[in-house]
């Protein structure tokens, strides 16, 4: 798995915890827990209360990044 550059100080994978998955730096707690969480409607807030030990900054690069992607994707500004 491939971390962006732009992520590398926010997320970690190693094959020997939680089986590689992608997970927030200092933490066991998939990323995907995230991106599951906005899925299913709920904000970011509903992710950090349920997950204490992801900071508000690690989340939000998470979804900064996502959404420069989108938009990298789509021709559009970069957000600021």
């Amino acid at each position: 798995m491939t971390i962006p550059k732009e992520l590398e100080s926010v997320l970690a994978s190693h094959p020997e915890i939680i089986s590689g998955a992608v997970r927030f730096v200092g933490t066991r707690i998939p990323v995907q827990a995230l991106i599951d969480t906005l899925d299913c409607g709920g904000g970011i807030e509903e992710f950090l209360d349920g997950w204490p030990d992801v900071s508000r900054e690690q989340a939000e690069a998470v979804i900064h990044w996502q959404q420069n992607h989108a938009r990298l994707t789509f021709g559009l500004d970069l957000a600021s």
